[in-house]
């Protein structure tokens, strides 16, 4: 009898393990998530164009985020010449600070006519580059 009584206790703890486990992966698919890192205007990708995972361990995200000196969970970056910086740290292709020119990124995003978003663009001989998000993915 006592050795019923320990099968089905296992069964019982095994039945619960595996509800749980199917209840985490329902709430996630029926909340949209994607297992990728996302901000208000959509999934967020990496200097290279690719979309930073947060289901992995360590995540691409984290991977990303260490790589480029960043506060973990910044969906908010610049990417210059292939690297990511905080929007008030980054400078143009003259060394200067963006953040402190007249108008700020947001006015060197307008006159650069880069995307909205996280900003990409690279420095030739000094002039300011876009890189269009359609050659990224």
């Amino acid at each position: 009898m006592k050795i019923v009584n320990i099968i089905i206790s296992g069964i019982c703890l095994l039945s619960l393990t595996a509800c749980g486990n199917l209840q985490n992966w329902n709430s996630d698919y029926l909340s949209g998530s994607t297992g990728y890192l996302s901000d208000a205007q959509g999934i967020v990708a990496d200097c290279n164009g690719y979309f930073l995972n947060i289901s992995s361990k360590p995540s691409g995200a984290e991977r990303f985020w260490q790589a480029n000196n960043l506060p973990k969970g910044t969906t908010d970056f610049v990417c210059k010449d292939g690297n990511a910086y905080l929007p008030s740290k980054v400078t143009d292709c003259q060394g200067n600070l963006i953040a402190k020119q007249s108008g700020g990124v947001e006015d060197f995003r307008s006159k650069f006519n880069l995307n909205n978003g996280n900003m990409r663009f690279t420095c030739d001989n000094g002039t300011v580059t876009p890189v269009p998000l359609s050659s990224l993915q």
